[in-house]
């Protein structure tokens, strides 16, 4: 079954920050605010399916420390552990590109230039940032060399049963005096 929707949580102080980040990167990919209580939780959609939130902690509870913009993304990760992987996919390299510049302005540590991943699999393209709270935010668009040919196989297929058939029918011709 595919991911239903994920909650990522915040505390009051780190709130207004995630809320601001994933905004700024959502909205470029087809996100739009599905609902929102103001220091409680604020919820995106894509597809008209409510998947992404934010929770907010109450008042009171242990607080979550926002990354350091001077240090790298390895030097905060050392600093903050590991946190949570969340990925978001496109349709194209640029579309790639393009979100991880707009990640970078809103506020996102770089953890990873876009680039080819082929020590994941060849065909996989990815860009990578640390979100205000330390949690590793990437951006995939997956084109496997499979699903190449097999976005191919129609047009061969096509190309392929025309030859043949045009084989046959040339025969046909040639034996009925046609040609």
């Amino acid at each position: 079954m595919p991911l239903g929707h994920i909650s990522l949580p915040t505390t009051p102080s780190t709130y207004k920050p995630m809320r601001d980040f994933y905004l700024a990167t959502l909205t470029p990919l087809g996100y739009t605010v599905y609902e929102e209580q103001e220091g409680v939780f604020f919820g995106l959609q894509s597809n008209h399916n409510p998947d992404f939130w934010l929770h907010c902690a109450p008042p009171g509870s242990a607080e979550l420390p926002l990354v350091d913009r001077s240090l790298t993304a390895e030097e905060n990760r050392k600093i903050l552990g590991g946190r949570t992987h969340l990925a978001f996919t496109v349709g194209g390299k640029k579309a790639v590109e393009a979100w991880f510049r707009n990640a970078v302005k809103a506020g996102g540590i770089p953890n990873g230039e876009p680039g080819e991943r082929p020590e994941y699999v060849k065909g996989y393209y990815a860009a990578f940032v640390l979100d205000p709270l330390g949690n590793n935010v990437e951006v995939v668009h997956f084109n496997p060399c499979w699903l190449q040919v097999m976005k191919m196989v129609p047009g061969i297929a096509i190309a392929v049963f025309g030859a043949v058939a045009g084989h046959f029918a040339l025969g046909y011709a040639k034996a009925a005096g046609w040609v």
